[in-house]
């Protein structure tokens, strides 16, 4: 008797989980080198965390000024447009390196994704469509083969 091979079965059922929940975004990620997949997350990262801070100087001040009553000709601009830099520089690396570790983590999650989808793909390309069933009761069950035209 012949009858479907389950294993292809399952593995079909398990492409069809793959793409409905990861499959569009993998691909789209994948089609990336790495390190240009890195890059455009951290430019995201970089310009969100600049205007993070940028917002975060103007609150600070416009508290010294108006809060505190700083005089702003007394205020050394110098000093506090250096700081305000620095400031801007050191958050935008701190980010940029959280954000390439975790852009590395999740680049190598799609890739481990992909390759055993390509795995499942080739699995699919050398598995039988059916299966031969031996053991089975029935003596006039003829095995029927069925062969692709090219």
């Amino acid at each position: 008797m012949c009858m479907p091979n389950k294993n292809r079965i399952i593995t079909m059922a398990k492409m069809a989980v793959y793409d409905k929940r990861y499959g569009n975004a993998d691909r789209a990620a994948f089609s990336f080198y790495r390190r240009d997949y890195i890059y455009r997350k951290n430019m995201w990262t970089r310009f969100s965390v600049a205007i993070g801070a940028l917002f975060l100087l103007v609150v600070f001040w416009l508290h010294e000024i108006f809060i505190y009553g700083t005089d702003i000709q007394e205020l050394d601009i110098y000093q506090s447009v250096t700081n305000s830099v620095l400031f801007l520089l050191a958050v935008m690396a701190f980010y940029t390196m959280i954000g390439t570790i975790q852009g590395t983590i999740e680049y190598y999650k799609v890739q481990r994704r992909m390759e055993d989808y390509i795995d499942m793909i080739e699995y699919l390309e050398d598995s039988p469509d059916y299966e031969i069933d031996f053991e089975s009761d029935d003596d006039d069950d003829v095995p029927v083969y069925f062969f692709e035209e090219n």
